[in-house]
């Protein structure tokens, strides 16, 4: 129909739509945090995670169990971040400013603090974990939710920490007028329940510790930043979490395949004048000559009166393998974006591309610095103001040291390394599982090689 409502040559309706006035995401795409408003004029007291029920949540941690590609970077950044476990360095290493650090390069570290350290971070909870365990745990919290709640409990002469599961803690509302929360909600009932409970223990936030059923306790945050969140972190690959989705909806799908979805590779459909007992009769030995191990690829003969009763047969094939391969291979590319790291360090080859260790070095180097140092320095400066609490219940004063992480190396230098030129004949010897030579053993195999040569060029 045209303006008039007459008609427009053969076309018997039509209409203009604009192109891109449709949103290209829905709501379930939008993941942001009730506003402060929002939060005012409802009447919930404590804050979910950006939504208010469990959801988001509860899908990140059934892709965090289901993704191969999201698990894996996860288990690698928690083992890259965990390095090669502590170190102790002197406290104004760690000063903001350079300048303000070297007036105080004197000051060295006290070996009576460093043991009783030393001896604190063995066990620092009730479950018998060391502090580099419950580090491991903060790690795993955080490169999987963005969030960690971390919970410090004074005792007599000590300080207990243990981080929290995410589902169990919920930031409390801001004050009125304010912005920030100053205390997380801890339920154990947030996990079954979505709705307002009045089973909660308020915790304070560090560094304030309050009476909470007799024991002085605080808890830290610790949370990946993102704009426009006051109450809770974003996970770095919160953008990814679509195409995390995909890749264990893939392998479902083709579980499913094996245990309901049979599909025949062909259909045969025989004509002819015959009963039920002769139909039957020739399903059977069909069957017989033609399934089953040994029968396949075999030669079907067929001897007919006329054309009109030859059978039709129909090949099926699925065309969706091809695709989900594809599908597969570019959830793992975007995972691995949306984590920053390197295809070689995801253990995915490249083609085109041969590799080596000093590749491998370099693309580590840079994603240490720029995705994993950065995590390890916000954790440790928690971790190490909690230690100053710490020495506090023990009487003690760690002022002068701090806890740090060693870097870990995924490819050493040992393959780039001479070993002759670097071990003696006996240390060589231990490494083979081989005895200790009584005499001669404790030299460089080098060394007597050049003996050998500077005495053979002597002779001639």
């Amino acid at each position: 129909m045209n303006a008039k409502g007459g008609k427009k040559g053969n076309i018997m309706a039509s209409a203009g739509f604009r192109v891109g006035n449709r949103l290209p995401y829905t709501g379930d795409d939008v993941f942001q945090e009730p506003s402060p408003y929002t939060v005012e004029q409802t009447s919930w007291e404590y804050i979910p995670f950006m939504t208010f029920d469990n959801g988001l949540l509860t899908s990140l941690y059934r892709i965090t169990n289901n993704s191969p590609t999201v698990g894996a970077l996860i288990t690698s950044q928690v083992n890259y971040s965990i390095g090669n476990g502590f170190v102790a360095v002197p406290s104004w290493k760690n000063e903001p400013l350079a300048i303000v650090g070297r007036q105080n390069e004197d000051i060295e570290i006290n070996i009576d603090d460093a043991t009783a350290l030393n001896n604190y971070i063995k066990k620092v909870n009730g479950q018998n974990q060391s502090l580099l365990e419950v580090l491991e745990d903060v790690f795993r919290e955080l490169y999987s939710f963005g969030n960690c709640f971390l919970e410090l409990t004074k005792t007599r002469g000590s300080l207990k920490m243990r981080v929290l599961s995410t589902y169990l803690c919920r930031p409390k509302a801001a004050p009125d007028g304010e912005l920030y929360p100053t205390h997380v909600g801890v339920s154990t009932k947030w996990q079954e329940r979505y709705s307002q409970t009045s089973d909660v223990l308020d915790y304070p936030l560090f560094p304030n510790f309050e009476n909470i059923k007799g024991i002085q306790r605080s808890i830290m945050h610790i949370k990946f930043n993102s704009p426009n969140n006051y109450y809770w972190g974003r996970p770095d690959w919160l953008g990814a979490k679509v195409w995390a989705e995909n890749e264990y909806r893939i392998a479902k799908f083709n579980q499913s395949q094996f245990e309901n979805g049979f599909t025949p590779s062909a259909i045969i459909t025989a004509y002819g004048a015959a009963n039920n007992e002769e139909a039957a009769e020739l399903v059977r030995d069909m069957e017989d000559h033609f399934t089953g191990t040994g029968n396949e690829r075999k030669m079907f003969i067929q001897v007919l009166r006329d054309k009109e009763s030859a059978p039709d047969v129909d090949i099926l094939t699925d065309e969706r393998e091809g695709n989900f391969l594809d599908l597969a291979a570019l959830c793992r590319s975007e995972i691995i974006t949306a984590k920053r790291f390197y295809a070689s360090l995801a253990g995915i080859e490249t083609a085109g591309k041969l590799g080596s260790n000093q590749q491998i070095r370099s693309e580590f180097d840079i994603l240490y610095h720029n995705n994993i140092r950065p995590v390890v320095c916000k954790v440790m400066k928690y971790i190490n103001q909690a230690i100053d609490v710490a020495a506090e219940q023990m009487g003690k004063n760690f002022d002068s040291i701090d806890l740090d992480l060693l870097k870990a190396t995924p490819v050493s230098f040992l393959g780039d390394v001479d070993v002759e030129k670097i071990l003696t004949i006996n240390e060589q010897r231990e490494v083979a599982g081989k005895e200790r030579l009584e005499s001669d053993g404790d030299r460089l195999l080098t060394t007597t090689k050049s003996n050998a040569n500077t005495n053979t060029n002597t002779t001639f």
